[in-house]
């Protein structure tokens, strides 16, 4: 590789790591408003932001009603808790009524392992990823998107989003 090259990485490597420490301190920042205090090794990961964002689509040609469900494996979908920096990993099932559009899958899954380095509760995911693939799947009839995490202090935290409860 030439140099120009490893001064270009260099820097890349370089806004990655600034902006993880920036957004780090914001989310510490803000808990600690409500006096929540990091426990154990704090490390820094990347905002939301950071998310691969496109999920490609292919058009759904059918007259047919019908029912489509992605759910990843243990293990598959991980993000960071913000607060310690350990992974939370656990289950996201997405579940649709095709409009005009349908995911293509193996964008689903790099925007789903995208969310591995990304610092976010585990609350705030959900909303996030329901509204990418709203977006994405433009005009589906129903849209249902669940998060479920592996159980952390004893508590399991489960979140869904229904488009036909919104």
């Amino acid at each position: 590789m030439s140099s120009s090259n490893d001064r270009d990485l260099e820097k890349v490597y370089q806004d990655l790591e600034e902006q993880a420490v920036r957004h780090t301190r914001l989310a510490l920042d803000h808990m600690k408003q409500y006096g929540i205090e990091p426990e154990g090794e704090v490390r820094p990961f990347l905002p939301p932001s950071e998310r691969k964002e496109e999920i490609k689509r292919l058009p759904y040609e059918h007259d047919a009603r019908q029912v489509v469900t992605y759910e990843t494996e243990a293990g598959e979908f991980s993000a960071l808790c913000p607060f310690s920096g350990l992974p939370d990993f656990g289950m996201l099932r997405i579940e649709y009524v095709p409009g005009d559009w349908i995911v293509e899958l193996k964008s689903l899954k790099y925007y789903i392992v995208s969310w591995r380095q990304i610092g976010a509760a585990q609350e705030d995911l959900t909303p996030i990823i329901f509204d990418d693939l709203m977006q994405h799947l433009d005009n589906p009839e129903y849209l249902v998107v669940t998060t479920e995490y592996n159980v952390r202090g004893g508590i399991n935290t489960t979140c869904t989003i229904d488009s036909r409860q919104q």
